[in-house]
């Protein structure tokens, strides 16, 4: 038997500046795809020989350009046809959060869905993987064999997940059986940063997922909180029921009533996870909190989330202040790709003279800097596309006790091996700037204090008060009254 595996991940947010193009992909084909996809012992050791069609993994940034898709979904394709007379199967990697531009239909994942459907014909298995920030449709529920989530944000459980859904797939093949994914829209929009799975009411749904699939008549059951960083008809929750056979179909419908309403009845519940505070609190929180370090997220311009990293809001803040309450700062970092281009040339130790900021709008006017180059090395050593748009060029600024990291590339830091990566101490600062909205776990086990600062941006937080999403379902929670009641 001989299974075709591939992976698609972009989050695609509409309020960014820079769309994702094919430079911003990294590409992987071969035996170099299925490695990286970690999930070639899964189907060898069931027998089963795996053949790769296409890694294609974007960072989240922007919409998605045509041309850079229609390559995407034209390797796809190709390969199906190619080995359709061969495979018994295929593996999927959908993270589910895209938007094409002047794409029908919008989502990427649900194009290359339909399309490598219409090759195969209704009946081949084809189980897919997911971030649980994706977006979902009937459709591409009915066009499925098996979906999986992830359980946790942050994702501490992606290659677990992955293998778990490879799994399926190897049993399924190797004892036959029909099933069909149950979907339920929910009418919730939610925030990630309002969903941690550490806290409630997530960590109680996951503990219910968990409690549906140890029913042997349940292969899978999942939770999409979804993604809300563009507009469209995809928007909002879904929750996806996957029968152990068809001949449980009835029951998972029920299963999938069931679970509808146990979210639902929680939509209250979901809150925003740790210390959130205004812009101009938030600061002075950090500022004035004794101990050491803390950190400060500016949430509205994540870019884990498709922020283009381009706001130096926070940095103004900080310039204006004349007490720093003895706290050393790095703020790491912010994308200016004009002041990047500068400063690339230019060696530790220099004196340097630069006008910081894109000057697009409010969020990153132009600020005058003088400073020393303290540091340089990359964002993140991992970082796969070409080494110098990773750079991290880190300068002390003249007379404040503040250093900024200076990228060209709209990257968080989310880990401290970050910091190593950039040549930068972690106990040399006090109070860490970072482009994050939760926190991520290496910097919550060393910190006392965490705060998110509800900053403007193109992820900002507060979407039901400025965002204006014309092409959702609608009634639509937080932004209309549910005249919808259900016992917990």
């Amino acid at each position: 038997m001989k299974v075709l595996i591939g992976h698609f991940n972009s989050e695609s947010n509409e309020w960014s500046y820079q769309n994702m193009a094919f430079e911003n992909f990294v590409f992987k084909h071969g035996e170099e795809c299925i490695d990286v996809m970690n999930v070639r012992d899964i189907f060898e050791n069931q027998g089963i020989e795996v053949v790769p069609s296409l890694y294609a993994n974007g960072h989240p940034g922007g919409l998605i350009k045509k041309d850079a898709f229609d390559f995407i979904l034209q390797r796809f394709t190709t390969k199906v046809k190619e080995y359709l007379a061969e495979i018994d199967g295929i593996y999927l990697y959908l993270h589910g959060a895209s938007k094409v531009v002047d794409l029908e239909g919008d989502s990427a994942e649900h194009n290359i869905l339909f399309e490598i459907r219409k090759i195969t014909g209704p009946y081949m298995p084809i189980a897919i993987c997911m971030d649980p920030h994706g977006n979902l449709s009937q459709d591409f529920a009915e066009n499925a064999t098996i979906i999986r989530t992830y359980r946790h944000s942050p994702h501490t459980d992606t290659v677990e997940t992955r293998r778990q859904v490879a799994g399926m797939l190897a049993d399924l093949l190797q004892n036959r059986r029909k099933m069909t994914p149950v979907y339920r829209k929910i009418p919730i929009m939610i925030g990630g940063e309002r969903s941690v799975s550490t806290d409630e009411p997530v960590a109680s749904i996951n503990q219910y997922l968990d409690e549906l699939e140890s029913d042997p008549r349940i292969l899978s059951a999942s939770f999409h909180v979804g993604y809300l960083e563009h507009d469209g008809d995809k928007c909002g929750c879904s929750a996806i029921v996957v029968p152990n056979d068809d001949k449980y179909t009835a029951y998972a419908n029920e299963v999938a009533d069931k679970l509808y309403d146990f979210i639902l009845a929680r939509r209250f519940q979901f809150h925003y996870h740790g210390i959130v505070d205004y812009p101009d609190e938030a600061l002075d929180r950090a500022l004035r909190y004794d101990g050491r370090p803390v950190f400060l997220t500016d949430s509205g311009d994540n870019c884990g989330a498709g922020g283009d990293g381009y706001s130096n809001y926070i940095l103004r803040q900080l310039m204006e202040k004349d007490d720093y309450y003895d706290k050393n700062i790095l703020v790491a970092g912010v994308i200016d790709k004009y002041s990047y281009q500068e400063l690339y040339d230019k060696k530790v130790g220099d004196h340097v003279d630069f006008h910081f900021g894109m000057g697009l709008d409010e969020l990153n006017k132009s600020i005058h800097l003088t400073g020393e180059i303290v540091a340089r090395g990359m964002v993140n050593n991992k970082f796969e596309i070409n080494s110098h748009m990773a750079e991290a060029i880190t300068v002390k600024i003249d007379g404040k006790p503040i250093s900024l990291v200076v990228e060209g590339e709209p990257l968080s830091y989310t880990d401290l091996h970050q910091f190593k990566d950039s040549n930068l101490n972690v106990n040399d600062y006090d109070l860490f700037v970072v482009k994050q909205g939760y926190i991520s776990p290496d910097f919550k086990d060393i910190s006392p204090f965490c705060i998110m600062s509800l900053t403007n941006g193109p992820t900002d937080q507060e979407m039901e008060q400025i965002r204006s999403y014309k092409r959702i379902m609608r009634p639509m929670f937080p932004y209309d009254e549910l005249d919808y009641r259900v016992e917990e």
